[in-house]
């Protein structure tokens, strides 16, 4: 029993791989123009061979069929079958798409059968560029589903030059929104010499594009172009971030080392003066946090290639923009307080005599009850000895 189980489950797996082996295979592709296709102006063709594997002691399944498509316009299909290697003669149609069936193709497996195919047309009419399918080749079985492994497409750019001058436009739009970006980087210290190389290029190549005739070449400059736009964004993004997390570190490190001078130096810990002070000097601390939070998610996005990582360095950007701000208003107080504390040797008294007002007038209330207390006694000692004078 168990060799005849073996036995049949070698005969499922040859059957298996005769079955897979069945699907057609297409090579010798030739495709011209290599470039890419004008809307409704360029020819295009492709060419090729589809080979029959022998299978089931056949050629081609006599119930399966081969459709070919094509979204060219005006196409004309050109097709021969070679039978051991003699050309049968060569059949043309038209239209978008052909279908052999498999009584053409169906041989017996001693025999080489091949279909060597040429179709042409004219780029189809589009609204936007785009891809178009040039030749598409699939075998059907006889439930009209696909075969496994036997689609093969080609497809081609379809341009639009009215598309692209719209596309030229954008890029040139997001390109000078880079300009002052970049020139208040340069403003801050920043060595921009990276942007201004790409800023330079991508400017140069938009401007090529923008008077070419060529409207292949143009397209290629276009999409040089928005790359270059691409990156020089991210570059300045993280130039950003970096620049602004750089001031609010200053502004807070500095509003931190007036804060220690105040409490150590000038023994103004409980001094009402540093509350607010200490209060904006935390939201800034805490906004400067978040900012390094977000500029590390970034981080991992762009290492990843993900087109988000650019939208995270902004938001990392405007966060540090954000404490840098609180940063410096603070920065601004705490020095203020400074020059009051520094101005006079008892302006900082000020803060401990207000930290102290509270029990001062308590004490203040006491020593007058005593007072008033002691006078009281001391004229009720008198005119009781006045009595006894009497």
């Amino acid at each position: 029993m168990s060799r005849l189980v073996q036995f049949t489950g070698i005969l499922c797996g040859i059957f298996c791989l005769v079955c897979i082996a069945s699907a057609i295979s297409v090579g010798n592709i030739a495709i011209t123009p290599s470039g890419d296709l004008v809307s409704g102006v360029t020819r295009g063709s492709a060419s090729f061979i589809i080979n029959f594997p022998a299978s089931g002691g056949y050629t081609f399944d006599n119930d399966h069929t081969i459709q070919m498509d094509t979204e060219m316009a005006n196409a004309v299909w050109t097709y021969s079958i070679y039978l051991d290697g003699i050309e049968n003669p060569s059949k043309s149609e038209a239209g978008p798409n052909i279908r052999l069936s498999g009584w053409e193709l169906s041989y017996p497996s001693k025999r080489e059968v091949s279909l060597k195919v040429k179709v042409e047309g004219t780029a189809p009419v589009v609204d936007t560029s785009q891809e178009k399918i040039l030749v598409r080749v699939r075998e059907f079985n006889n439930r009209n589903v696909v075969v496994s492994g036997s689609e093969v497409v080609k497809t081609k750019m379809v341009l639009n030059p009215q598309t692209i001058g719209v596309s030229i436009s954008h890029e040139e739009s997001s390109l000078t929104g880079l300009r002052p970006r970049i020139d208040q980087l340069a403003a801050g210290g920043i060595d921009t010499t990276s942007p201004e190389t790409k800023f330079g290029q991508a400017t140069a190549l938009l401007r090529s594009a923008e008077t070419n005739s060529d409207i292949a070449r143009a397209q290629f400059e276009l999409i040089q172009a928005a790359n270059l736009i691409d990156t020089l964004e991210s570059e300045v993004a993280v130039l950003e971030v970096g620049k602004a997390i750089a001031d609010a570190e200053s502004s807070i490190g500095e509003t931190e080392d007036l804060i220690t001078y105040f409490r150590v130096n000038k023994s103004m810990s409980s001094d009402t003066r540093l509350m607010p002070i200490l209060s904006k000097w935390e939201i800034a601390a805490e906004r400067l946090t978040a900012a390094k939070d977000l500029k590390a998610e970034a981080e991992k996005l762009s290492a990843k290639k993900d087109p988000d990582a650019t939208n995270k360095f902004g938001d990392a950007a405007r966060k540090a923009q954000e404490a840098a701000a609180k940063g410096n208003e603070v920065l601004a107080d705490a020095q203020a307080l400074k020059e009051d504390v520094d101005a006079s040797p008892l302006a900082a008294l000020s803060g401990i005599g207000s930290a102290l007002a509270g029990s001062i007038v308590t004490i203040l209330i006491v020593v007058g009850v005593v007072i008033l207390v002691v006078i009281g006694i001391i004229l009720f000692r008198r005119r009781r000895r006045w009595d006894e004078l009497g």
